[in-house]
């Protein structure tokens, strides 16, 4: 057994050994057990729980301590830090980070961001924000934030330094995605093959049990592995309720995780801004939000109430709140795949449903996380006439950003939990190359003034293009630095530091949808997103430290009336939005914040991407697009699939059709490859296993693994280093928001060296002259998955 893996299963073993809660049947399936006396497992959603309430008095012992220490360093080159005693001396600021969600984008740069504040990584003490994640009392995600945060709790609050010490290709360690989904499911190892015979297992255990099961299941179970693969079976047993449990929670060592789903009603196929969300922490489950107005008890989630009360008295579910459910329930891309439009989409997961979910099914939804019985069924908490959602005898949860609020801002808001600052990435993907725009501020400001929103504060922003046109969407930005500005909002909600994605030492503006990075492309974006949060490495501000020390600090020393320090009033002229609004002239101020997020082609044709299943093993046919293929069995015969402009189809033969051997190599037309080469045919050679492709372009490869030196500004309004104009084998094209930065100094940080990495199959290089082909990569990728995993029994 590798080191790493060693080390990995000794910290699961700890926080087993630390945990006496466990799934009650030791599998995914929920059981009827006690209610130990819980007579009403719901309460009104008007403060916080006393669980939370105690919780947080021992988190604070802790933060006090941490916060201290990290503003007596970020402060220490202040003519007069006295500020930080006299703070300390009557109260202890509250901090929070928001994770957002973009995929294994977002995961990534989630954790390089959360890497930079966290005094266990390398060089963050010297180079970063470390100790400011020890001040932290709250952690929120959703989507790939969700994936991020999951995988810190349920690896007993491990660090993204311990998960970079341990990653590799190909081992099963945290995150290691670097095989395709295609070769994935077309593997005969006992490893694979185990997976997916556990996912089945557990999908049947718990419809057995008498629970709903859909694809969304499915997913949970599946994306478990890869965040907690020392777990038994990928998490299929570990519950939410559990971590109440666990040492390094109950002696208030870490923050408390929460994070967000959002609730379809009966008739909805999609969620949107005015959409109910929820929170999920290891104490509860449910929603401030006026439609529900209320939370129950996390270890009884599963039991059958009515008002909140058990209707077979003192007999509880228990096992319900399994973390790959859900988590998956906040991540849960199956629902946005399903109501595409497209047929492709449906037909592929209805193969998948009949490859996965029990015959005699007849669940009303396989696309959703399904919450039955409804935990709020007949309760009265709720304002208004919408009654809808506690009329419903299930909840259909889906990810949590898919309403456009992509950052899960609104828990860290709440007056009960009085923050007085925040933290938020924004790895959102708003822009055709993949970068923000600010939207999801945009999107949770404006929520506040709707009638689902009437409880929310969060501070002014200004529109979209503004931010662009500022360059605040690539720029540490604080918001909301002046409470006396903000009276007009429900309460004063807490300073918001703004961190969006951008290029320093690698190009982080991949699609959603690729679901495949190498080591060294993981390593590449976690280090990328602890330059985001330091201003690269404080090179291009060596008083970014100070600055953000200043927000912490803001609130208290507001309420307490103290002394500005010059060095915060010189920051905050810097970094704080100042009101301004910088708009062209044809637009509109007041115009409706887009919502949508990551939105798939809607017109490219798919349909030669998956075709009939194979009869047999003896054959496989090749689809081409630029730069990956997808692998499937045809009967052997010649595919009758046009080939469009976008696709190069090429079939063939299996001579021996031996499933271990069979090899081609074909040669096929390399049409419009580069504006730059004119002269000569070009072609594409392709070598081909059953599994994997590798395409060489002759004479066009240079091409277009090359962006041009200088080509793009950054745009941005501070004063910056320059760029180093060069950046081959970029992930995604860079057109008009970043450019990999060059660096002043080099630290030694997360042990990741800033060399450009190397590719994984599924991974593409996007040429700049098929910006309109971005998505495509990702939505193929998707469908592999999907096409392959119909394969595999």
């Amino acid at each position: 057994m590798h080191l790493q893996n060693i080390v990995a299963a000794a910290s699961i073993l700890y926080y087993l050994s630390s945990v006496h809660a466990w799934s009650p049947t030791d599998s995914y399936a929920p059981a009827q057990g006690s209610c130990n006396g819980n007579t009403n497992l719901v309460r009104e959603a008007n403060g916080l729980s006393s669980a939370e309430t105690e919780w947080l008095a021992k988190r604070e012992t802790n933060t006090k301590v941490a916060l201290k220490k990290f503003l007596e360093r970020a402060t220490k080159d202040f003519a007069d830090n006295s500020i930080v005693s006299e703070i300390f001396s009557s109260a202890t600021p509250r901090a929070g980070y928001a994770s957002c969600g973009g995929g294994y984008r977002g995961t990534f740069i989630d954790a390089g961001i959360a890497a930079a504040m966290d005094e266990r990584t390398v060089g963050a003490n010297e180079h970063g924000l470390g100790g400011l994640l020890q001040g932290m009392s709250y952690m929120t995600g959703l989507s790939g934030g969700t994936m991020f945060t999951s995988t810190l709790l349920f690896n007993n609050w491990t660090s993204v330094q311990n998960i970079v010490d341990q990653m590799n290709d190909g081992d099963n360690s945290i995150w290691d995605i670097s095989v395709s989904p295609l070769a994935l499911a077309s593997s005969k190892d006992t490893t694979t093959q185990k997976m997916f015979g556990s996912i089945l297992s557990a999908i049947k255990e718990k419809y057995d049990a008498g629970f709903d099961v859909t694809l969304a299941d499915v997913y949970g179970l599946f994306t478990g592995y890869y965040l907690y693969p020392s777990l038994p079976d990928g998490g299929a047993t570990a519950l939410w309720s559990d971590i109440q449990e666990m040492d390094t929670f109950k002696n208030g060592e870490m923050p408390l995780i929460i994070e967000l789903s959002s609730a379809e009603k009966t008739d909805e196929t999609a969620v949107s801004l005015g959409s109910t969300g929820f929170e999920i922490t290891p104490f509860e489950f449910g929603s401030w939000d006026p439609t529900v107005k209320a939370f129950t008890d996390m270890k009884y989630l599963g039991t059958e109430v009515s008002n909140g009360i058990p209707t077979n008295e003192d007999q509880c579910i228990t096992g319900f709140d399994n973390a790959s459910f859900l988590s998956g329930a906040s991540s849960n891309i199956v629902n946005y795949i399903y109501y595409q439009g497209n047929a492709m989409y449906r037909s592929v997961v209805t193969t998948l449903r009949s490859k996965f979910l029990p015959s005699n099914s007849t669940v009303d939804r396989i696309d959703v996380n399904i919450i039955r019985p409804n935990p709020f069924k007949d309760t009265d908490f709720y304002e208004g006439s919408d009654n809808e959602l506690i009329d419903m005898d299930g909840l259909y949860m889906v990810d949590g950003g898919f309403g456009g609020q992509n950052i899960p801002f609104t828990p860290l808001m709440r007056k009960e939990r009085n923050l007085d600052v925040v933290f938020a990435s924004d790895t959102t993907f708003n822009t055709a190359d993949i970068w923000p725009t600010g939207s999801s501020l945009v999107n949770t400001y404006t929520r506040q003034f709707m009638a689902i929103g009437k409880t929310d504060a969060f501070p002014y922003v200004p529109d979209t293009e503004t931010m662009v046109n500022l360059g605040i969407n690539k720029n540490p930005t604080f918001f909301g630095c002046d409470s006396s500005n903000l009276t007009d909002l429900a309460y004063i909600p807490p300073l918001v530091v703004y961190l969006p994605n951008r290029a320093y030492s690698f190009n982080s503006n991949i699609t959603t949808w690729t679901l495949t990075y190498t080591k060294e492309e993981r390593l590449a974006m976690i280090q990328n997103g602890f330059e985001i949060a330091t201003r690269n490495n404080f090179t291009d501000d060596p008083d970014f430290l100070g600055c953000v020390g200043c927000a912490v600090m803001r609130r208290k020393q507001e309420q307490l009336g103290l002394e500005w320090p010059s060095e915060c009033e010189q920051c905050f002229q810097r970094y704080c939005w100042n009101g301004t609004i910088a708009q062209s002239k044809n637009s509109s101020s007041d115009s409706t914040p887009d919502t949508k997020n990551d939105v798939l082609p809607e017109t490219v044709d798919v349909s030669s991407i998956v075709i009939n299943q194979c009869t047999g093993d003896d054959c496989y046919n090749t689809i081409h697009t630029a730069t990956s293929t997808t692998v499937t069995c045809h009967e052997c015969e010649k595919s009758k699939a046009a080939p469009s402009a976008l696709f190069t189809t090429t079939t063939v033969e299996c001579e021996e059709c031996q499933e271990g051997n069979a090899q081609a190599t074909s040669t096929v037309e390399c049409e419009e490859c580069e504006e730059e080469v004119q002269n000569g045919k070009h072609k594409y050679t392709t070598v081909t296993s059953l599994s994997t492709t590798t395409e060489f372009c002759e004479f066009c490869e240079e091409a277009q693994a090359t962006t041009t030196a200088g080509k793009y500004s950054n745009g941005s309004n501070d004063n910056e280093n320059g760029s180093n104009g060069s950046n081959s084998h970029a992930i995604g094209s860079n057109t008009s928001n970043n450019i990999i930065k060059s660096s002043t100094s080099s630290p030694t940080i997360l042990q990741v060296t800033t060399g450009v990495p190397t590719y994984s199959v599924m991974s593409v290089v996007l040429n700049e002259n098929i910006g309109n082909s971005i998505e495509l990569k990702g939505f193929a990728t998707v469908v592999a998955l999907m096409a392959a995993m119909i394969g595999i029994f």
